[in-house]
């Protein structure tokens, strides 16, 4: 049965849909002295509700293509109007590898004469989603931005997703938590299974880790974390992680719950020892520096010098656009005296072209 991209709706009693506000966010007033519950089980598809007009899930679908690259209105709208033959109450298994299309859909829907699964797929997934969150309205979320930040929500089950709302809602030390919002801000909470409370973690503790994307930062997960940081400055010799393309995301966001804390003072001192030892550097602006600093370094090693041109060396383009930023920076004055010491130690050339300027 098919439908129009703002009519889709399930046949199923009014009683059973999706509320504007996703019931896992709602707890009831003794929940958190309850021993964890299970969610009941629920069917396996969601559908939209017809109280979406057309005009908001064509405006939403939009904003999610706008925020892919598609920036030509045309295509935007083929890539909307090829929404509109939806099925609905399909089952979950079919979006398991659905992954975040990229400008390229726009060409294939040209090509298939305005047809394409990938297409249809990704914006059913994103309409589901804006019901099953109460994204949109006011006091809601908004859902182009989490699937764009953290796209495995398009191949999320979302039976799950609502089991990590609930257990966030009723862990202990929850009371008056905007769960819907935390998980905006951060996604990929949606996405990580555990949410118990550990003998050696407060539940401030565990907010903090939470409002930095972490399940949990205790004393277990902060060794394994630490030793994977370990692993990842003797892969690249260095540990500026974050700064890399392909850096482990969840990683990421440990190193900069410790940065975070650091400059609150709310590091314990061993543990900065132990990072201190590692090379990690505290201090984010430093470490992405650094980071491409050791670029040019090891540029210098394999060529002779470290002067990388465009028509010389295409492949490293970020690295030329850094080069560049760093003698524009020195002839604004604004380089740091001590940046501009070490780059000249190498032999940095201060007079090449600045494809930026």
């Amino acid at each position: 049965m098919s439908r129009a991209v703002g009519s889709l709706t399930a046949q199923t009693p009014a009683a059973q849909r999706p509320q504007r506000q996703c019931a896992a966010a709602r707890r009831p007033a003794a929940a958190t002295r309850q021993p964890r519950q299970a969610l009941p089980q629920r069917q396996r598809h969601v559908c939209c509700r017809a109280s979406a007009t057309s005009s908001e899930a064509a405006q939403l679908l939009d904003q999610f293509w706008m925020a892919r690259g598609v920036v030509d209105e045309q295509q935007r709208r083929q890539l909307v109007a090829a929404a509109g033959s939806l099925q609905v109450g399909e089952s979950e298994e079919q979006y398991e590898q659905l992954q975040l299309p990229s400008l390229s859909a726009a060409w294939f829907l040209e090509e298939q004469q305005g047809s394409s699964p990938e297409v249809a797929a990704v914006s059913r997934r994103i309409l589901a989603l804006q019901q099953l969150l109460g994204g949109g309205g006011e006091g809601g979320v908004d859902v182009v931005w989490m699937v764009v930040r953290e796209p495995r929500l398009l191949s999320a089950d979302f039976r799950s997703i609502m089991q990590r709302m609930f257990d966030m809602k009723v862990a202990e030390g929850s009371e008056g938590l905007d769960v819907l919002q935390l998980v905006a801000q951060q996604p990929a909470l949606l996405l990580q299974e555990g949410a118990g409370v550990s003998a050696d973690e407060t539940a401030a503790e565990r907010l903090q880790a939470w409002q930095h994307g972490l399940v949990s930062d205790n004393s277990a997960e902060w060794a394994r974390r630490y030793s994977q940081l370990q692993q990842y400055a003797e892969r690249y010799g260095d540990a500026h992680v974050g700064y890399r393309d392909g850096d482990d995301a969840e990683l990421t966001r440990w190193a900069a719950k410790q940065r975070s804390e650091h400059r609150s003072g709310q590091l314990q001192a061993a543990k900065q020892e132990q990072l201190q030892a590692a090379g990690f550097e505290f201090d984010g602006e430093t470490a992405e520096w650094l980071r491409w600093f050791n670029e040019v370094q090891a540029f210098n090693v394999r060529h002779g010098h470290c002067q990388p041109y465009p028509l010389a060396h295409p492949n490293d383009f970020l690295l030329i656009n850094w080069c560049s930023v760093q003698r524009i920076m020195r002839r604004c004055g604004v380089l740091a005296p001590e940046r501009a010491e070490r780059l000249e130690a190498l032999g940095f050339d201060w007079s090449g072209a600045d494809p930026l300027s």
